[in-house]
């Protein structure tokens, strides 16, 4: 009989799972707590059961599942490392190049040749393909792996945070109009005056813990909202214009084959610059795991207006 060997786990798995740090679990908490105040404090006691009720809580419901699905998967996905095999193909027509010099590209910390659009990150001690920024939100770096997750979640996020801030709102006004004057007439209205105040007096206590969860709540989603609104502008405008956060702080240097400088040259146009970054189906690319890798491939090689075949996308 021959005896079975336990599977071990792969590097980049064991890597995937040391990523689940405090703020991780952190994040995940406010999911739960941003969701679970507009279920309770608003949702709930306000719309009930009813149609307006009911939409409001799928909706909610289907935004914070796709969000937190999408957050999981930029934490487990791997961003991308360098092939240690990788060699750059100097017969390309563009070859990014150093800032300082214009020689290839070379990783001192790795020791390798670092491709295209690949950067070395000090925190996850690597060199990421097509690196955007390391998150910390997310304990690990935004690459080519996993941008199109992170586009996902950002889109899906906002979705969310947006619908939740709109009902904390709402609520708030609509409670703001309830007048002191129909409260004390509620009061009165009941029978046995005595009994009707202690039993007020008790659910006037529940009400005002109820208020201040609701109050505490929206603080936290109201800047939450605009950074979240904010950082989905800013990277939708680096894909439109096929570009990383860094390469926008830093530049993008490269070497047309005959010697002259180039920047840009990923640059294809919006149209393609989204397929590029998303993918090729982009009806299905807002579905997660749906619309396949992203269209450039591997993360090594990337297509430039200098090498592409399509004259709508040659731009010179």
């Amino acid at each position: 009989m021959s005896s079975a060997t336990p599977a071990r786990a792969t590097p980049l798995a064991s890597a995937a799972w040391r990523r689940l740090n405090v703020t991780v679990f952190g994040v995940l908490f406010l999911f739960a707590f941003i969701y679970g105040s507009v279920v309770s404090c608003v949702i709930v006691p306000w719309l009930s059961f009813s149609v307006p009720g009911a939409l409001n809580l799928f909706f909610l419901s289907a935004s914070t599942l796709l969000a937190q699905g999408c957050f999981l998967a930029c934490v487990f996905t791997d961003p991308g490392c360098v092939p240690e095999e990788y060699v750059p193909e100097t017969a390309d027509a563009v070859v990014q190049v150093k800032r300082k010099g214009g020689k290839a590209r070379f990783c001192t910390k790795c020791a390798r040749h670092k491709p295209p659009r690949a950067h070395h990150c000090r925190l996850c001690g690597r060199c990421v393909l097509r690196m955007d920024h390391h998150c910390p939100w997310i304990n690990s770096c935004v690459g080519h792996g996993n941008y199109r997750a992170f586009l996902q979640f950002l889109i899906y996020v906002n979705a969310a945070v947006g619908h939740a801030l709109g009902l904390f709102l709402a609520h708030a006004v609509h409670i703001a109009r309830l007048s002191a004057a129909h409260m004390r007439h509620t009061l009165r209205a009941g029978p046995g005056g005595g009994a009707v105040l202690g039993a007020a007096g008790a659910a006037g206590d529940v009400a005002m813990l109820w208020a201040i969860l609701q109050g505490l709540a929206t603080a936290v989603t109201l800047p939450l909202a605009v950074g979240l609104a904010a950082l989905l502008g800013w990277n939708m405008h680096m894909v439109l214009a096929n570009k990383t956060t860094i390469e926008h702080h830093e530049g993008v240097t490269a070497r047309i084959r005959g010697g002259a400088a180039y920047q840009d040259p990923y640059d294809l146009g919006p149209a393609a610059n989204l397929g590029t970054v998303c993918g090729p189906a982009l009806s299905a690319w807002l579905v997660p795991g749906l619309g396949g890798p992203a269209a450039s491939g591997d993360g090594v090689k990337f297509l430039t207006a200098w090498d592409a075949r399509d004259p709508l996308l040659l731009d010179l």
